[in-house]
């Protein structure tokens, strides 16, 4: 029988055992609430995706709800996998919580464009489909683009398989980046968040490109890592300036240049398919550069940035793997600013 004060002690620390439960379910709540509520007011517009943007972000607190609950980080992760899995494969097949980007139509289509002899840099891009969340809503989406990635990107895909396939594909890829990471309390529990579950299962493009930025850091090892490395620089912009920041603070200053000389060499057959000025302005530069502006709607400027809930699984990324250099570095710089107190000198 246990002891009454045991019985006390467990019923004033109960609902300790259940924060992570509640933490998810109000990060899940509170977006979806926010976006509904959007949604009604005003209708499809860029706003609707801060709620998810901010959900995104507070993955990172699972991982200390977790460690204050007592739970075992084990059985907790193989839960929060379980918990995602049903959330992504639920948006998958119904739509719910689905619809929040074109990448996993364009993406592919790209690809069939360069098989059809076709720049997808220069020509556009007109697809014609439809949101649905089961039988309670459907919205016709005409999208018109031209291709902003990287060229290797378009390849990453099965076959084939549709938007289904492709939203599935980024299922395997958060499947496969929590399991490479299982061995991390931290990064794993962060990056098995239901929210970043549901991202991978609107089709995002970036999924599979973090599994395999994942696979080479926290995975393979050798050149096969290297290998590996080397196609994620044709790849979206974002792992190029990852690389780079990674190499450049571990002053790898050959790594840094084979970052630059690698990523230009994925350039040259688009930069060589006239115009050149197509793979420059639309990825290269993100329209940025001089005379840009004007060519193939490449005019995005960086207020384009914040509104784009792909965005905001980076930043968790590169915090869930690398916490502890990150935290040094912030308590160096808070220490420089004088906002965290120097550790005191040994007596001499």
């Amino acid at each position: 029988m246990e002891p009454p004060g045991a019985v006390r002690a467990r019923r004033r620390t109960g609902w300790r055992h259940y924060l992570p439960e509640i933490l998810i379910a109000a990060i899940l709540g509170g977006a979806s609430v926010n976006t509904l509520v959007e949604f009604y007011w005003l209708g499809y517009t860029p706003y609707l995706t801060i709620g998810w943007d901010i959900a995104t972000l507070a993955s990172v607190s699972l991982f200390f709800a977790m460690r204050y609950s007592d739970r075992h980080p084990g059985r907790f992760l193989r839960e929060l996998v379980v918990l995602g899995t049903i959330v992504a494969l639920v948006s998958v097949f119904t739509g719910l919580g689905n619809g929040a980007t074109d990448e996993g139509y364009t993406t592919p289509y790209y690809a069939q464009m360069m098989f059809d002899h076709l720049n997808p840099y220069t020509n556009l891009a007109i697809l014609h489909y439809t949101v649905t969340i089961g039988p309670f809503y459907s919205h016709a989406v005409t999208s018109t683009s031209y291709d902003t990635y990287l060229p290797l990107i378009s390849f990453v895909q099965i076959p084939g398989s549709g938007i289904v396939g492709y939203e599935l594909l980024g299922v395997a890829a958060w499947l496969g980046m929590v399991y490479l990471v299982r061995r991390d309390e931290f990064a794993a529990i962060t990056l098995a968040s239901p929210v970043i579950a549901l991202l991978a299962s609107n089709g995002f493009n970036d999924l599979p490109l973090l599994f395999l930025m994942t696979l080479s850091l926290r995975g393979w090892t050798g050149p096969k890592a290297k290998a590996v490395e080397y196609l994620t620089y044709g790849m979206k912009q974002f792992a190029n300036a990852f690389w780079l920041v990674y190499y450049i603070a571990r002053r790898a200053w050959l790594s840094t240049a084979l970052v630059v000389i690698v990523s230009v060499l994925w350039l040259v057959p688009f930069l060589l398919w006239s115009p050149a000025s197509g793979i420059w302005c639309n990825a290269a530069t993100l329209g940025l550069a001089p005379g840009c502006s004007s060519l193939y709607g490449a005019g995005r400027g960086l207020a384009d940035l914040w509104d784009h809930w792909n965005y905001y699984v980076w930043p968790v990324w590169i915090y869930a793997l690398f916490r502890p250099t990150i935290d040094r570095w912030l308590r160096g710089l808070g220490r420089w600013l004088g906002v965290v107190p120097a550790a005191a000198r040994p007596a001499s």
